[in-house]
């Protein structure tokens, strides 16, 4: 019996990635770009409308220390 097992030969295994991962992958940095880029916008916006009512509650404030009425 031992005479009779043959090796077979295989082809070698290549590990390839498919192309679609890429594209993949690129499509979800494009989109997670556009978050990245909106978030900080809205951050800036937030920032603008903090410092305007600041800016207003100091002018109030010295408006009301000086007493000037309205």
């Amino acid at each position: 019996m031992p005479g009779k097992v043959v090796d077979l030969k295989r082809k070698p295994h290549r590990e390839v990635k498919p192309p679609v991962s890429d594209f993949w992958f690129a499509q979800v940095d494009v989109r997670l770009g556009r978050i990245e880029f909106m978030v900080t916008r809205l951050e800036r916006q937030i920032w603008a409308v903090v410092c305007g009512c600041f800016g207003l509650l100091v002018f109030e404030i010295v408006k009301a220390l000086s007493g000037r009425a309205l």
